[in-house]
Parts: C-alpha cells; structure tokens; sequence
C-alpha cells in the first residue's frame, strides 16, 4: 500500500531469483544444501497508488537485498527486513520459518496529489516491529513445488498508528523449468482500531479543512489480495543476472473501503506493478 509497498517488489521478486538461479536444485529451499553464501542484489521500477487507498499512480524506484548465510535466510520486503531464525534443512519435506521482522510505514509522509486528503495533513513515520512465521509442504504435485501458510504480526513502536496489522498468507511456489520461477499468493491484512483511524480516519478538524465527511472506522479485515511473481533466470550458472516481475492486486475491505479517503477520493482497489533486473552472487 501507498509508498511502502510499492518498494515490495524487489524483495519479494529476488525471494524468487535465488529459486531460479540455482543450478541445479529445483525449488527454494529443496535439494542439498547451498554449498556457500548467497546473496541477491536488484534494481528496478515499480507502479503504485499515490497513497493507501489512492486512486492516481505514480513510477516509484525499488531495490532488494536478501540471501543465505551459515543456513540462515534473510529478505528485504519493500522497507520490512525479515530473518529467519530456524536453519534451513533442504532435504526436510516440512519447511518451518519463524523469526523477526523489522520495517517503516510510509504511509502519506509525503506530498500527494489529492488536495482533499493533503488538507488532512502528513502522518508520522511508523516503526514496525514483529515476528513471521510460515509452515510449508514441499513436493505436493511436483518435486519443485511448495504450499505455505505464513502469519506476519507487527506493532508500531513510534508512536505513530499505536497499533497492529497481522498478515496471514498462502502462498504456492513451483519451478517451470531450469530457469523460470513462478510464485502464486492469497494475502489478507487485520488491523487494529488505532491503525484504522490514524490511516483511515478523519476528525471533525480533519472535516472541516478537507470537506470529508468525518469517519471513525474499527479494526478488522482492511484487505484481501492476489500476487504473481515471476522470475527468468539469463544464466544457467548459480551465479547471474535475471529477470523478475510482479503483480499484485487487493481489495480494500469494511469501514477502510468506506473511508472518504477511500470512497470519495480514490478506489478500493489497489494495483501494484514492476519488473526489475537482480543479480546474484
């Protein structure tokens, strides 16, 4: 959403990259294990809305950075920085992540187009600290393919929303061939009370310099979505260059879809696109 998931990109792509550059392992994870460190670096460009619930789109630069080292992945998603605390075990069928998650909520910290909602003024900087966990099964249909179930829990320690989104998440990855990856996901966004009003709500002084209409909403469901990955490898080699895009798509949910920041000014429905180029080494 808004400035802070349109840098998800790359974190999220490169995830892939690392799956499809392996030379010879045919999924993230599965196979023996990476004979030394990695580390996956991209650069590209991203399309996302003005702000979280926007309607107008704006080019927006995104970067990545994850890897492995000593059996221990960590991932760059948009401005969340996860590692995972359970060593991988590539030959295990049940693939278990659990670990800390660190990020920044940009969120309307900056100018946006829409005089209305600039009116109700910018919100603070949040810092975001939680855990993720995911459970995955390897091998369903395929010797490449994996389903997960993962929840990311985060509460903001800045002072700013004062409150907590969880994350739930199924996701199903498979490698087509050497060098392409594809990875299919189902996300939904839980919020609490104080998220939903210092992002969606608006006071009576809010009212009146905006001409909105005041909103108070409550917590709950704010959103579901869909994304596409995916990811070309141009080298056969575990190291090189690739290709990698994304698609995402949610729908914004309850009293946040009925927001006049929502319903008034911009769209319920939240695209987010980019392609970019990664290497890995």
């Amino acid at each position: 959403m808004g400035k802070c998931a349109s840098l998800l990109l790359l974190g999220c792509c490169a995830w892939g990259a690392s799956a499809a550059h392996a030379q010879s392992a045919p999924a993230p994870g599965y196979g023996p294990p990476a004979p030394r460190d990695m580390v996956t670096l991209g650069l590209g460009i991203g399309v996302t809305t003005d702000y979280d619930g926007g309607r107008a789109y704006r080019i927006i630069p995104g970067g990545a950075l994850l890897g492995t080292i000593q059996r221990h992945d960590f991932r760059l998603n948009g401005l969340q920085v996860f590692v995972d605390a359970i060593p991988n075990a590539p030959r295990r069928k049940i693939d278990i992540e659990f670990g800390p998650i660190i990020g920044l909520a940009l969120n309307r910290t900056g100018d946006v187009d829409d005089p209305r909602v600039a009116a109700l003024g910018q919100l603070k900087t949040g810092v975001e600290l939680g855990l993720h966990g995911a459970i995955g099964v390897r091998g369903l249909r395929a010797r490449s393919d994996k389903l997960s179930f993962g929840v990311t829990s985060k509460w903001d320690v800045a002072g700013a929303h004062r409150s907590h989104v969880i994350s739930p998440s199924i996701d199903y990855s498979f490698v087509m061939n050497r060098r392409s990856f594809v990875r299919m996901a189902l996300t939904s966004e839980f919020v609490g009370k104080g998220w939903a009003v210092y992002n969606f709500g608006i006071d009576a002084a809010g009212a009146a310099a905006s001409g909105l209409r005041i909103h108070t909403p409550d917590g709950g469901l704010a959103s579901l979505g869909t994304s596409l990955q995916g990811v070309h490898a141009l080298s056969a080699n575990a190291s090189g260059w690739a290709l990698v895009g994304i698609v995402n798509y949610k729908r914004l949910q309850g009293d946040i879809a009925a927001s006049p920041i929502v319903r008034d000014t911009g769209s319920a429905n939240q695209f987010f696109g980019s392609v970019a180029l990664a290497y890995r080494f």
